[in-house]
């Protein structure tokens, strides 16, 4: 694997005017991301984590507001125009959508929203854009592709259009691949087909691959690094197989204990209460009102992502998140 950064982000922020007032997204988000390294982005729905990657590729509402760095190639994406931002969509950088019905042209045939895509940033002609676009349905396995190429994408199942997203997305063998969800809408054996592309694409080409995803079991088979978000901020950094062997922030505990594992001995446990609220975040830690853990200080003020002498990063006062707490917490009523 090549070590060179080719993605830094620092202090990444995105806000969201409403009537109601302003919506905190994402604070202060801050990585580095490698050729060839596999970053999972994990946490709840409404966490930030969608919204981070979409400010990157300035493809936030019209009433969103990205602040902060984003380098890649020496230039910030979020200070360029969008004639800047589309030389690289696409051919770069691309982006999976969770929804594939909202992110194809309605009006277009699958042929013509691939093949136009190589002729724009590969400059292939026509006929070798067709003969390509062909060879990748047939990699992300859509039965009889030399007819469902001609198709438009209402005419296709969820599964199918999901599929010609992830052809779409692959075509130009990117620098680096951003799948929200990417196996949502398929079933297993079509998942493991997807995820075996992005592990070829990633040793073939060096491609960078952050999976945006709520399903544990997808990181721990694909990714090399893990990134959990809680309230919009960055919980705990760190290897998948430190995070998953003995996690540091309580979030991280409560998500490996909701999620199914045969090879742990614990029963399923629920995290308490809910997700908090962007417009009217906690003083303090944001985990806080949900947290087994809690002292008095956590009410106080936000924990500050600190480095850890193993290499890892957390967000939380308890520096003693052991396995006896892991233990005491598997104890706990569970669902």
């Amino acid at each position: 694997m090549n070590n060179d950064v080719i993605l830094s982000v620092q202090d990444l922020s995105v806000s969201f005017s409403t009537p109601e007032g302003e919506v905190k997204a994402v604070n202060n988000l801050s990585f580095d991301l490698k050729a060839g390294q596999s970053l999972a982005v994990v946490g709840e729905s409404g966490s930030g984590k969608s919204q981070s990657f979409l400010a990157m590729m300035g493809l936030l509402a019209k009433n969103g507001k990205a602040e902060g760095q984003v380098i890649f190639e020496e230039r910030n994406l979020i200070a360029l125009n969008h004639k800047e931002l589309d030389e690289l969509r696409g051919d770069k950088i691309a982006m999976i959508f969770q929804d594939p019905m909202t992110s194809l042209n309605p009006s277009l045939t699958v042929e013509k929203q691939l093949t136009e895509v190589l002729v724009r940033h590969k400059k292939m002609s026509k006929k070798e854009a067709f003969s390509h676009s062909l060879e990748m349905l047939n990699k992300v396995g859509i039965p009889e592709a030399d007819k469902r190429i001609k198709s438009y994408p209402h005419q296709l199942s969820g599964g199918m259009r999901q599929r010609v997203m992830i052809a779409m997305a692959l075509l130009c063998d990117p620098k680096i691949l951003i799948a929200d969800e990417p196996t949502t809408a398929l079933d297993v054996t079509i998942q493991a087909q997807i995820l075996d592309l992005f592990s070829e694409l990633r040793d073939e080409f060096n491609t960078a691959l952050i999976l945006i995803t709520h399903d544990l079991g997808v990181v721990a088979g694909l990714c090399d690094e893990m990134m959990v978000l809680y309230g919009g901020r960055v919980m705990e950094k760190g290897s998948v197989e430190d995070i998953f062997e003995s996690p540091t922030h309580p979030y991280s505990l409560g998500l490996l204990h909701s999620t199914p594992n045969m090879e742990k001995d614990y029963d399923l446990q629920a995290i308490a209460g809910s997700p908090p609220n962007l417009q009217n975040l906690p003083k303090g830690c944001a985990f806080e009102p949900r947290c087994p853990f809690k002292l008095d200080q956590c009410l106080i003020k936000v924990p500050p992502l600190e480095a850890r002498e193993d290499g890892r990063a957390n967000a939380c006062i308890r520096s003693d998140i052991t396995k006896d707490m892991a233990e005491e917490f598997s104890k706990m009523e569970q669902i």
